[in-house]
């Protein structure tokens, strides 16, 4: 039986992973600026409570205090001192944590594609020593351990030298039109002086980040010291996630396009999440890539499903024109009612839409579940006539109330 390449777990990983840091961020940064405040009340009540104020000027208030109080002054001083240090910390080690997820995701995702292709390791002429395959006993276990040398040594390289890697591994270019190349280097390289250089900007980083298509002269200096706020977590988020599922996607298509079907799904899946969670900026990008970008499709009807969720990518983000533009660029005369209902809400047709909802039925190719979920819907089914031809359709209102017992999840707060 022929080996089948299977590459969405290990994506959907990663995007777990990041998408939980990324939810999680604005609440831990939340809960560090509450702390640095009630640190500094703390601080300031103490000493109003306790010392006599002998100056006041916009900067500061210095206090007179006697001598009992002042080594618990000066200590809940250094804590409101290292709640601020917390409070401007967080972010950075957010971004960390962001790009070790991705190291770790492409360090699985080498060793899947070498495990699916080993011949890439005789063209780099790997050996393992006599001695090294006596003590581990076997040729799958000498296997695994020349992988993992493998993907050790290019994770020790820069995160472009990685992409090159694959590039000539597997003869195939991954960065034409990739748009966010550069803020993928530029972020991976703040990282790097995060962690080593206290965020203070080196003249590498600035040539590096030149060389790939980034200016930053005029903006920073050697010597300035980066930030990393909100908005550049939720850009560094959405950098990674694109080119995640753009790097996934293109390998899985060229290594073994009998998995085409799989990759198709897998990327239909992650688009349409994106898009019932209203991420419609990231998932414009990814429906861009796959409508204007990927060539090859398993079936016409799900290159068409792709389309039309472009189009809802953009009809909802605000450009209902680029919406009906999409739209317009398809012949969709042979299409099905699967199709047609669509057209129809994209165009804001509800009338139309209700006829060819009345001809579908309760059991045509559109399901019930898709009419509640599917984003394509969500101007639809605020509509009059929704309701009433959901009501004709499947003999109950779409608002009709079920009782179901909710799962107990005990959270540890140790």
């Amino acid at each position: 039986m022929a080996a089948v390449l299977d590459l969405s777990v290990t994506l959907e990983k990663f995007l777990h992973n990041i998408q939980a840091l990324n939810e999680a961020a604005p609440h831990w940064m939340l809960v560090a600026a509450r702390n640095w405040k009630k640190s500094v009340e703390d601080h300031s009540e103490f000493l109003e409570e306790n010392g006599e104020e002998i100056e006041d000027n916009e900067d500061h208030v210095k206090y007179r205090l006697h001598f009992r109080h002042i080594r618990k002054a000066t200590r809940l001083s250094r804590k409101s001192d290292r709640s601020q240090v917390a409070f401007d910390l967080l972010p950075r080690t957010i971004l960390v944590s962001f790009v070790s997820e991705y190291d770790a995701f492409l360090g699985k995702l080498m060793s899947e594609l070498i495990r699916f292709r080993p011949e890439v390791l005789n063209a780099k002429e790997k050996n393992i020593s006599f001695a090294d395959l006596i003590e581990l006993g076997s040729i799958e276990a000498a296997r695994e351990e020349l992988i993992s040398r493998e993907v050790e040594s290019v994770l020790r390289k820069s995160h472009s030298d990685q992409f090159s890697w694959f590039e000539k591994t597997f003869a195939i270019p991954l960065r034409q039109g990739l748009d966010s190349w550069s803020d993928f280097i530029e972020l991976t390289e703040r990282r790097n002086l995060f962690v080593h250089c206290d965020g203070v900007v080196s003249e590498q980083y600035l040539k590096v980040c030149s060389r790939h298509g980034l200016n930053l002269k005029d903006e920073v200096n050697v010597g300035d010291v980066l930030s990393c706020d909100r908005n550049y977590l939720k850009k560094s988020y959405e950098t990674l996630y694109e080119i995640s599922v753009k790097l996934i996607q293109v390998l899985w298509r060229k290594i073994h396009p009998e998995s085409l079907e799989m990759a198709e799904q897998n990327l239909m899946e992650v688009t349409y999440e994106l898009l019932v969670e209203e991420k419609y900026s990231l998932a414009i990008k990814l429906l861009d890539f796959s409508c204007d970008v990927l060539k090859k499709w398993n079936s016409d009807g799900d290159r068409r499903i792709h389309i039309i969720n472009r189009s809802v990518a953009y009809k909802f983000s605000g450009n209902s024109d680029k919406a009906i533009k999409i739209l317009d660029s398809e012949d969709w005369s042979a299409c099905g009612d699967n199709f047609q209902i669509c057209l129809c809400v994209l165009r804001d047709d509800f009338d139309g839409a209700r006829e060819v909802m009345l001809r579908i039925g309760r059991d045509g190719v559109v399901k019930e579940e898709f009419y509640m979920e599917w984003p394509v819907f969500k101007s639809f089914r605020e509509s009059e006539q929704f309701d009433k031809t959901y009501s004709e359709v499947f003999g109950y209102s779409p608002h009709t109330t079920k009782e179901i017992e909710s799962s107990q999840t005990e959270v540890s707060e140790e």
